[in-house]
């Protein structure tokens, strides 16, 4: 899990460095994305942002479609066809669909509790910090490697601490989102006013249409996602964390809007919600943040290889001493 997130944190450079057709000097326009999602009746599409200028695609069997800034098919990926595929589904879900999640959401609650644990059994009860952070280094495969093995998975462990429990805390939440954001809104209910915008009354039958009413609906959103089949818009706020925002413009089947969902008019508690999976994919924070869940990761390859690698020596030492 640990370094399947880390390698997704450069999803987007990992398919443009397998796939140079995507490296794209010209992003696609929305007219061009909605002509193209015009085109397709199921699924879901992602707009052209600045680290992915490509429209993407994905019709209802995982397959990802690819598109230029002239309507060119650039690239088809079928479902599990290719390394970054497998990244995804193994990272999200173990490639075991719900079973996976719940399995996640049981290893994502005892590393948590493993963490802690380990944290209050380093935590100096005599003598000084700075001799609780100390290494002595010597060969891990000696003898005297195990003391090596020891400390340095301790002080991995008590240095990166806070960066390890943001990740873990956030991806486990994320396998429990849904009780997660019924809690948080029960705890913060307070709910903001908004001014309600009018609503559109003429029909939309076409993503052209749909799309040139986004800023009127929402002000000052930009339309990130859209749904095909049951036509809908997922729009971001300037301010929202999320890299696909969590503001909604639905369509009935007679294609007028028949609700907008303003995520600054929720909840504070849903508004919170709405920044776990942001803060686990280093969506915010700039460059410092990415470094910050990049040094989790690498924690989290560390501490249970160093771990195991002491209880395995200490299990052969005891094996050899009998």
């Amino acid at each position: 899990m640990a370094i399947s997130g880390s390698l997704l944190l450069f999803k987007n450079e990992l398919l443009t460095l397998f796939y140079p057709q995507l490296d794209l000097q010209q992003p696609v326009s929305v007219t061009e994305a909605a002509h193209i999602a015009d085109g397709f009746s199921s699924g879901y599409a992602l707009m052209p942002t600045a680290d992915r200028p490509w429209f993407e695609v994905v019709n209802a069997d995982k397959s990802h479609f690819y598109y230029s800034a002239t309507g060119e098919l650039l690239l088809e990926r079928p479902y599990l066809g290719d390394f970054v595929s497998w990244l995804v589904e193994l990272h999200h879900h173990l490639a075991l669909n719900d079973l996976g999640k719940d399995i996640l959401g049981v290893l994502g609650l005892l590393s948590l509790l493993l963490v802690f644990t380990g944290l209050i059994r380093w935590w100096p009860r005599r003598g000084s910090f700075k001799r609780a952070l100390t290494i002595r280094w010597a060969n891990p495969f000696s003898l005297r490697g195990m003391q090596t093995l020891w400390q340095f998975h301790r002080c991995v462990g008590a240095l990166l601490f806070i960066p390890v429990v943001i990740v873990l805390v956030t991806g486990t939440a994320v396998m429990y989102a849904a009780p997660v954001k019924s809690a948080l809104t029960y705890l913060l209910p307070f709910q903001p006013q908004v001014k309600e915008q009018s609503l559109p009354r003429q029909p939309l039958n076409n993503w052209s249409q749909r799309l040139a009413i986004v800023p009127d609906v929402l002000p000052a959103a930009e339309a990130r996602l859209l749904y095909l089949e049951n036509p809908q818009i997922r729009a971001k706020h300037d301010a929202e964390w999320h890299p696909n925002g969590r503001n909604y413009i639905q369509f009935s089947e007679q294609g007028t809007v028949n609700n907008v969902i303003d995520e600054r008019a929720t909840p504070l508690g849903n508004q919170v919600s709405n920044m776990i999976y942001p803060t686990h994919v280093a969506a915010v924070g700039g460059s410092f943040y990415l470094i910050v869940v990049l040094l989790s990761g690498f924690a989290l390859i560390l501490l249970p290889t160093t771990g195991i690698w002491f209880y395995v020596k200490r299990f052969s030492k005891r094996s050899t001493t009998r």
